[in-house]
């Protein structure tokens, strides 16, 4: 997304735009990785070395409260993701990387539409995880579980 885009969607999104907060957006609506605070404060700091990690949480929650954003909270942090699609989550037990994937996208859509058509209950958001092994770790892990001790 671009510079102009992206400070047409926070306009939407009634968000003031300044300097920080679209550093900020662009380094969460831009990413595919569902960054964590500290990825997020990494990834702006260059451009902006007073920027604080409260300016990050607060305009995180500037960002979820109009809609542009979720939080994934974890055990260890919470990660953001502009995907507010249905969509599962790929999660990494050991590297902890978190990754989208449209596989399954039509059974998420199929079990929320269940969900909201016999419960008396009515969706606004859903989340599925699947957790396991990314592709490096899988490897390593397989590469030690194969060499000899």
């Amino acid at each position: 997304m671009t510079q102009q885009e992206l400070v047409a969607r926070l306009r939407e999104g009634g968000v003031r735009v300044t300097p920080q907060r679209l550093a900020i957006a662009e380094a969460v609506l831009n990413s595919t990785d569902h960054p964590s605070v500290q990825q997020i404060y990494e990834r702006v700091r260059d451009h902006f070395p007073s920027m604080t990690l409260a300016t990050i949480y607060s305009t995180l929650g500037v960002l979820e409260k109009s809609g542009l954003i979720q939080e994934l909270p974890f055990p260890k942090s919470s990660r953001y993701e502009s995907n507010l699609e249905p969509h599962v989550n790929l999660v990494c037990v050991q590297c902890g990387n978190v990754v989208d994937t449209d596989l399954g996208r039509e059974a998420v859509l199929r079990l929320k539409a269940l969900i909201s058509r016999e419960s008396n209950f009515s969706v606004a958001w859903q989340r599925v995880d699947f957790h396991g092994w990314c592709h490096r770790c899988a490897a390593a892990r397989e590469s030690r579980q194969h060499s000899p001790a």
